[in-house]
């Protein structure tokens, strides 16, 4: 009996020997059973949150020098941060410069004044003028008729009557003394006169004969010369007369179109001296901005300052330097909210925010304005449509379908899982940073469809956006799972009798969670989650063998033969 023991335990040993072993089951791995699942495609992202309604505040001030960009200095400014109340006052802008501008302008808009007053004044004067000088040219051609006839119907016929009178007195007076010189012939022949005597008399007659010759030339040139002369004088008058008057005429057009265009000259030169002083004092009011809601001033920062990049650097600052047009802060809404993040452009495609589609109310609103404003002209009614634009901005546009579902998760309240959904998707890629210039990323706003307290602008989250691509029934496995790249290829450690084996799989859609195995696993099948340790150990036994396997250095060889002595 004693014999036979040594002999059963040396057996046992022997069989122990030459027994098949299996390696040892690893405790240390995690599994999963490869099963068909239910896949939605889903974006887990990482953004900050910003205010869905931010009003901005804008440096309007225009730049004070031609080829200068910058407009003013901060003169005052508000904390980053700060709680406002609408209407409070959070940015002053230095207006010295526009102050000095201002008192020119009125220098020279009163001026301006001045000339239009007195130009509005010569003119009444040239008008005035004018009328009287054309009532004196018609007065003058009244005048110069009335000459002509009262010379035609009275002067002439007076003189005529008055020669013609003393024509037939000399006639009288000759036939008289014709009568007397046969009588003094006879008085001399009888004595009663002496000759001497006689010869007076016939010295009368030759008088008398004078007279009637000088009366009657008298009369000839009246009747052939002075009527003549004295019409066609009176007519040149007249007619001169209404020549002056036609001049006058043209002359008093002339001097108010003249006198018109000088007022309104001077008009215009006032007009633009005046809309130079309101503008000068618009700029000086643009100096001062207020809040325009409720809320928490945020600082703006750019894209372009944020990664370092762009010609011109803002800081909001007391006694910076801002230029027209510039941002400077927002006033953010903080009852609604959504988060600024970005999306790869392998995923673009796969996003989809608010649809909306035009109702074409601005078209409809520029076309009454248009007939309302006929004098002004087209570019009068759509100033006028840009002006209230604003006002009248949720008009333009319909909402037809809501973007993509999401749900976001705030760093800040880690257990408040929140629900939303895309609002917009850039369609041009984002400016990126020198770290990853490769890579093309797409801004994405997805706004936050309920309201929780204590939310601030700037607030880190996670985003996770459901996709319209679905996979129903496909095998699946948790991501974590799959190794390799795209060029060496993909696999995975599934659980074999004698241990864990490589397997390379073909992938298909996939979420944060899962991912679709379109070949190389089978339903059933173990696959290890925490595959890393298992490449791990791969290195190591693969760096083992490579030792093994290496040839041996003279070096070696001598320290060997050393050892062996």
């Amino acid at each position: 009996m004693a014999f036979a023991i040594p002999i059963i335990i040396v057996i046992a040993g022997s069989s122990l020997y030459f027994w098949p072993r299996s390696k040892p089951v690893r405790i240390d791995l995690i599994t999963h059973v490869v099963k068909p699942e239910k896949l939605q495609v889903t974006i887990l992202e990482r953004g900050t949150l910003e205010a869905l309604d931010n009003k901005d505040i804008v440096c309007q001030v225009r730049s004070g020098s031609k080829g200068s960009s910058f407009s003013t200095t901060i003169k005052w400014v508000i904390d980053d941060g700060s709680h406002v109340k609408y209407n409070d006052l959070i940015v002053e802008l230095d207006d010295s410069g526009l102050q000095e501008q201002l008192k020119s302008q009125q220098i020279a808009r009163d001026r301006a004044r001045n000339d239009f007053i007195q130009a509005e004044a010569n003119y009444d004067i040239v008008k005035s003028q004018n009328q009287s000088d054309i009532a004196t040219a018609e007065i003058a051609i009244e005048l110069s008729a009335l000459d002509l006839e009262k010379f035609q119907e009275g002067d002439y016929k007076q003189q005529l009557a008055e020669v013609e009178g003393r024509f037939f007195m000399a006639e009288s007076d000759l036939s008289m003394w014709n009568d007397r010189d046969v009588w003094l012939d006879r008085m001399v022949s009888k004595g009663y006169m002496t000759p001497k005597q006689a010869l007076a008399d016939r010295f009368k007659l030759k008088s008398a004969e004078f007279s009637v010759e000088k009366v009657k030339e008298e009369l000839r040139v009246l009747k052939d010369y002075t009527k003549k002369r004295t019409l066609t004088e009176l007519k040149s008058k007249r007619d001169e007369s209404k020549r002056a008057k036609d001049r006058l005429t043209t002359q008093s057009k002339s001097k108010e179109i003249q006198g018109i265009n000088d007022t309104l000259t001077k008009k215009s030169i006032f007009s633009k001296e005046e809309l130079r002083f309101k503008e000068i004092e618009d700029e000086i009011k643009k100096c001062y901005l207020y809040a325009p809601q409720d809320g928490l001033v945020v600082y703006y920062v750019s894209e372009q300052a944020r990664f370092g990049s762009g010609s011109q650097q803002a800081t909001i600052a007391q006694g910076e330097p801002v230029r027209e047009g510039q941002k400077l802060m927002r006033i953010p809404n903080l009852t609604h909210m959504m988060v600024n993040t970005k999306v790869h452009e392998a995923m673009r495609n796969r996003i989809r925010g608010d649809q909306w589609k035009k109702t074409g109310y601005g078209e409809i609103r520029l076309a009454g304005l248009s007939l309302l404003s006929q004098p002004l002209g087209l570019l009068s009614a759509q100033a006028a449509y840009y002006e209230i634009h604003n006002e009248f901005m949720d008009k333009e546009q319909e909402l037809i379908d809501n973007g993509l579902p999401a749900t976001i998760r705030i760093d800040s309240f880690p257990d408040k899982v929140m629900q939303g959904h895309v609002k917009h998707v850039d369609e041009v890629a984002s400016q990126s940073d020198w770290l990853t210039s490769d890579v093309r990323v797409y801004r994405t706003l997805v706004s936050i469809d309920e309201s929780l307290p204590d939310l601030k602008p700037g607030m880190s989250a996670s985003v996770t956006i459901y996709t319209d691509t679905k996979a129903e029934d496909v095998l699946a496995i948790p991501v974590q799972a799959v190794l390799g790249n795209t060029q060496n290829g993909f696999f995975c450690f599934t659980l074999a009798p004698e241990g864990p084996i490589e397997k390379p799989v073909k992938l298909g859609v996939s979420n944060e969670k899962m991912i679709e195995i379109k070949d190389g696993l089978n339903e059933g099948d173990v696959v290890v989650l925490n595959p890393k340790s298992l490449s791990r150990d791969s290195k190591k036994d693969s760096s083992k063998a490579e030792k093994a396997d290496a040839p041996t250095s003279p070096s070696s060889k001598k320290k060997d033969k050393k050892s062996k002595t």
